[in-house]
């Protein structure tokens, strides 16, 4: 069981990746196969591939400041991370990744290694389960697009089964702060779209209940990391409005 609960720890997984890379690639290549991107798509346009490579910068920053609450000199790491942050570079996209693979060596890979032993650990999350969930996720939007939900409900749903997907391709770089950022989301999703989605079939119903058990079940991996009580409390403030689609999302975050 793998998990990615401090900075360092995601850092190092994410530079064991893409240190394996082909070396005719081009650094948006090589990263973007990482992030599980299309590859054809981040040829034409890498903008994905910066998007992604900012958050991996913000993690290490935060590794930084971490080790720089420590008693650890910072001699013994910084020469590295700034080798990390040279592969990271978006002036470097369309550079031959094999420039900049060798600032990743063994040594490289030690430091990063000792920072995660180092570092204090966050509420740990399993990524079997987070895979799982998005492949739940993925199942659930084929069903839907076949589906004769009314179009308000279609859209909300599709909506709130994004916010997840992305949450969990984002955790591997961020680590809970995804997680966290996609339940606020998700409620602010939910609470702007009460018009469209007032009027529900019998079947907008059973999807949203299938929905509601896609939240549940991250909520369950998330264990310590989800904030379920705010979320509870705002999906209540929408049902008592009377928006029963927030039914099965309300009986499953409340207990009942």
């Amino acid at each position: 069981m793998e998990y990615l609960n401090n900075p360092a720890k995601r850092v190092l997984n994410l530079v064991n990746q893409v240190k394996s890379k082909n070396d005719s690639v081009t650094m948006s290549v090589a990263w973007g196969e990482v992030f599980g991107l299309d590859i054809n798509v981040v040829k034409k346009d890498p903008h994905e591939v910066y998007s992604k490579l900012m958050l991996v910068r913000k993690e290490i920053e935060l590794l930084e400041s971490l080790m720089q609450q420590t008693s650890f000199s910072r001699n013994l790491y910084q020469p590295y991370l700034d080798r990390v942050k040279s592969t990271i570079s978006v002036n470097n996209l369309s550079a031959t990744w094999t420039s900049y693979k060798n600032n990743l060596s063994t040594d490289t890979i030690l430091a990063l290694r000792y920072c995660s032993e180092i570092l204090e650990d966050e509420d740990a999350v399993d990524k079997d389960e987070l895979e799982s969930i998005l492949n739940s996720v993925r199942a659930l939007k084929e069903e839907i697009e076949t589906s004769s939900l009314s179009p308000g409900m279609h859209d909300f749903l599709i909506s709130q089964l994004d916010i997840i997907e992305s949450a969990i391709q984002s955790y591997p770089i961020t680590g809970g702060s995804a997680l966290k950022k996609a339940f606020s989301q998700g409620f602010t999703d939910l609470a702007s779209r009460v018009d469209d989605i007032s009027e529900s079939t019998d079947d907008d119903h059973d999807e949203a209940s299938k929905v509601a058990t896609v939240w549940g079940n991250l909520k369950t991996a998330s264990k310590g990391i989800a904030e379920t009580d705010r979320m509870a409390n705002a999906l209540i403030g929408l049902y008592d409005k009377g928006q029963n689609v927030a039914e099965p999302l309300l009986s499953l975050f409340s207990g009942s």
